[in-house]
C-alpha cells in the first residue's frame, strides 16, 4: 500500500524513494486532462499527427504496431490510429493520463486494437505484459521517470526487429540558465502553494517568452497564437509542464547516442539537435539479426 506522498509522486510520473523523498505536487496528467477538454482541436490533431510522420519519415503507420511509453493525453496515440496503425499500445503512470487517452480511444470507437495501459515502463510486470512494436515513441516522457537510463533501457526491449525508436530527452544545457538551475526551480514549483506556483508561470511567461520578443520589436502575443503549430501543443499547458514536470534528466546528443548505440546495440536514423534547454530528438532501429 502507498503512502498519500508515494501515490504523488507515481501520479507525477516518477519512482518512489524512501531515502530521498521528495515533495511533487505537480501530475502530468491533470495538466493533459487540461489540454484534451479544453485546446484539443481537429486541427492540433492534424498538426501533431504531421509531425509525427515527418520525423519517422513515412507516409503512414500501415501495417505497423505503435507503443507510446508516457502517453500523456494520448494526441499521438490518437495519431497513430487515424494513420492506420494495426496495434496500438498506450503506457502512462499517471491515472489522469490513463483517463484522457481512454477518453480519445472513446470517440473513435473504443477500437480493439487500441489498448490503454496503466503502468511504468520502470515496472517488469508492467514491461512484461507489453508486446515489442514496429514503433516505440517515447517522447518527453523516460526524463521525467526518476531513472531515465533504466526507462530508456526498458524502453528499447519494446522494439521489434528492424523496429524504430522515436525518443526524446531533454538536452543539458550549461552556464546561464543552465539545466542544473532549472532542476532547482522546478523543485521550487513543486514546493510551493498554489498561488505562487500561479505567479512563477506568469513570472515564467513574462520573463522568457513576452519579454524576447519585445526585445526583437515583435508582438509577444504572435508567439501564443501561433504555438499550436508546435506539435498541436498549447503554450499555457506547456508551460506548467515544464515548470511542473519533475523528476526531471537530462543528457546531451552525445550521451543518449552512445548510450543507445553501445549499450543497447541501435543504430541512429534521423535526429534533432538543440543547443537550449529543448529536447533532442532521435529516432533509432533496432536491426534485425
Amino acid at each position: 500500500m502507498l503512502t498519500a506522498h508515494e501515490e504523488q509522486r507515481a501520479a507525477a510520473g516518477g519512482v518512489v524513494s524512501a531515502s530521498q523523498p521528495e515533495k511533487i505536487t505537480f501530475s502530468f496528467g491533470r495538466n493533459w486532462k487540461d489540454f484534451v477538454e479544453r485546446y484539443l482541436s481537429p486541427e492540433r490533431e492534424k498538426i501533431a499527427t504531421a509531425s509525427l510522420l515527418e520525423f519517422l519519415e513515412r507516409k503512414d503507420l500501415k501495417d505497423l504496431s505503435f507503443l507510446d511509453i508516457g502517453c500523456g493525453s494520448g494526441l499521438f496515440s490518437l495519431a497513430a490510429y487515424r494513420l492506420g496503425a494495426k496495434q496500438i499500445t498506450s503506457v502512462d503512470v499517471d491515472p489522469f493520463s490513463v483517463e484522457c487517452t481512454t477518453r480519445l480511444s472513446e470517440t473513435v470507437g473504443t477500437p480493439k486494437s487500441w489498448r490503454v495501459v496503466h503502468g511504468s515502463i520502470l515496472e517488469n510486470d508492467c514491461v512484461a505484459r507489453l508486446e515489442p512494436a514496429d514503433v516505440v515513441y517515447a517522447w518527453g516522457s523516460l526524463h521525467h521517470t526518476g531513472a531515465m537510463w533504466d526507462a530508456i533501457r526498458n524502453a528499447s526491449r519494446m522494439i521489434a526487429p528492424n523496429g524504430l525508436f522515436f525518443l526524446a530527452i531533454y538536452n543539458k544545457a550549461e552556464g546561464r540558465g543552465s539545466s542544473e538551475f532549472w532542476l532547482k526551480v522546478k523543485r521550487r514549483y513543486n514546493r510551493a502553494s498554489t498561488p505562487v506556483k500561479r505567479l512563477m508561470e506568469i513570472g515564467y511567461v513574462i520573463r522568457y517568452q513576452a519579454l524576447p520578443e519585445l526585445v526583437r520589436f515583435r508582438n509577444p502575443f504572435s508567439f501564443w497564437r501561433n504555438y499550436s503549430r508546435i506539435r498541436g501543443m498549447n503554450a499555457w499547458i506547456d508551460v506548467r509542464d515544464w515548470l511542473g514536470g519533475y523528476p526531471y534528466e537530462f543528457a546531451n546528443a552525445g550521451e543518449v547516442f552512445k548510450f543507445c548505440q553501445n549499450e543497447l546495440g541501435l543504430r541512429l536514423v534521423n535526429l534533432h539537435s538543440v543547443n537550449n534547454l529543448g529536447l533532442n530528438e532521435f529516432l533509432f532501429r533496432r536491426e534485425s539479426e
